[in-house]
């Protein structure tokens, strides 16, 4: 029942982009990376296996997610720069205009953006992209077995821990525990430990198992985004905006290890399913349907907390949804067929 979730955290990385809600986006990308640790440990474990022919699988099916939709997502994106003009696309957001050189064209048609920072790369027809040049990353450690047992999951989560102790002596910034390659180490490792441990969590959380439970947690996860947001602008001291930061963590792994126990919830798992499918084209797009929503509106950038941005908001929601639509009805689900055998093929070689 995680496909609700998903959509609900790309939701939050919209409402911090288009309406400046503080930290609510960077906090909803650490819940992706640690819902990517469960799953893509448990499809190791359950779907594909160490071998080399179950890795090779697991690469493909990771790409056939990925790519299909994304490279026509860059097609809009591009045709988007076109319509408004580049300049006024750079005015929206620094990071959206058309690649220039053969490099910048591979890094965008990749998704690898090649630095430790990969959000320092531009240009990034989709600006949220860079974070799945993390993903990647932590999707080939997975498949090469820095999950594979308890143990070496246990060994990698305690190493993220000490890398990010690490940063807050050494007085790096926020950046080292949220942009830096490194810096999803930690959440992606806790997902993992979510899978070998689920056995002595899930009981535990059993009677939280519910629809009660799961709104009051992503109720407290937005007042701590609001939380930490608050403790910026006032300019209260750093190590409460870290608390925010942490805090985080615990309440997703919370949410995640509840749902991974799959609660008798409101809603079907078909319907499950099919709100989940549009997180992916949501995240991709957001930046660009409202950056043509707010120049088609107002011929000027228009986004942030007053009643210009929340019209381009709505605006922007509303040509999300339609063409994630499109993509869901036409790229993925043909592709999500091919997967289906893949991850059937890869059951069978791994029994």
């Amino acid at each position: 029942m995680f496909g609700t979730y998903r959509t609900i955290l790309a939701l939050a990385v919209i409402a911090h982009h288009l309406l400046s809600v503080p930290a609510i986006g960077q906090y909803a990308v650490h819940g992706f990376f640690i819902l990517s640790g469960y799953l893509m440990t448990l499809i190791m474990h359950k779907s594909y296996g160490y071998s080399a022919r179950g890795i090779l699988s697991f690469g493909f099916n990771r790409f056939l997610r990925l790519y299909p939709s994304y490279w026509i997502v860059i097609i809009l994106s591009a045709a988007i720069i076109l319509c408004v003009g580049e300049e006024n696309a750079r005015s929206y957001h620094s990071g959206i205009y058309l690649p220039s050189t053969a490099a910048e064209w591979l890094q965008n048609l990749s998704l690898i953006y090649a630095n430790w920072f990969p959000m320092q790369v531009f240009p990034r027809l989709s600006p949220p992209t860079w974070a799945l040049t993390l993903e990647l990353l932590f999707y080939l450690l997975i498949a090469l077995g820095v999950s594979k047992s308890k143990p070496i999951t246990v060994a990698w989560f305690a190493a993220s821990i000490v890398f990010t102790i690490v940063t807050h002596f050494a007085e790096k910034g926020y950046d080292y525990r949220y942009l830096f390659v490194g810096a999803a180490s930690l959440p992606f490792s806790i997902g993992a430990l979510i899978f070998h441990y689920r056995e002595m969590i899930l009981p535990k959380l059993k009677r939280f198992s519910d629809t009660r439970s799961l709104t009051i947690l992503l109720a407290l996860f937005t007042l701590n985004s609001m939380a930490a947001g608050g403790f910026k602008l006032l300019g209260l001291p750093l190590f409460l905006q870290s608390i925010c930061f942490y805090v985080n963590l615990v309440l997703n792994m919370a949410v995640i290890s509840i749902l991974a126990g799959r609660p008798k919830l409101p809603i079907s798992e078909a319907l499950d399913k099919w709100i989940g499918d549009f997180s992916y084209p949501l995240y991709l797009f957001h930046w660009q349907a409202g950056m043509f929503v707010s120049f088609l509106f107002y011929q000027e950038p228009q986004r942030g907390p007053h009643l210009n941005g929340l019209l381009c908001f709505l605006g922007a929601l509303i040509l999300c949804a339609v063409a994630s639509y499109l993509l869901i009805r036409f790229v993925d689900r043909p592709v999500e067929m091919l997967r289906g055998a893949i991850r059937k093929k890869g059951r069978a070689d791994s029994a």
